[in-house]
């Protein structure tokens, strides 16, 4: 009985030993898994920092369209304005007698077409630079 005894002690070390060399292994695994829990964590806060930095200049962008489509309907009424004043200014020229209408005239709406154009081209431009 005594020789039982020995080899079941023996038999318990060598399980000790295996036992502490797997407890060991699993340590450095798990040293393993935090570090990389800790590397995960830190691109995760990376990861939310740049959703708050985009979800703000989203809304940036936003705010800077709702701009420029004031902008734009302000220019649009401005040139609609222009062309009920250039219709009326036709119509009542159309209203005067065929004796006034000369070349003169003609120049004067060659002119007034340039104006508008170029007014329209700069009313554009300063649109597309300040916005």
């Amino acid at each position: 009985m005594p020789e039982g005894d020995v080899i079941g002690i023996e038999q318990l070390r060598a399980k000790q030993e295996e036992l502490t060399q797997q407890l060991q292994n699993l340590s450095g695994e798990f040293t393993r898994l935090s570090a990389a829990a800790i590397a995960d964590e830190a691109r995760f806060k990376l990861i939310e920092q740049a959703t708050t930095r985009h979800d703000e200049e989203i809304r940036q962008l936003k705010d800077s369209t709702r701009l420029m489509q004031i902008q734009f309907e302000q220019v649009m009424g401005k040139i609609d304005s222009l062309e009920l004043k250039l219709f009326n200014w036709l119509q009542q020229s159309q209203q005067d007698s065929a004796k006034e209408r000369t070349t003169s005239q003609k120049q004067w709406m060659q002119f007034l077409q340039f104006v508008l154009g170029g007014t329209i081209v700069a009313i554009v431009t300063y649109i597309f630079t300040k916005g």
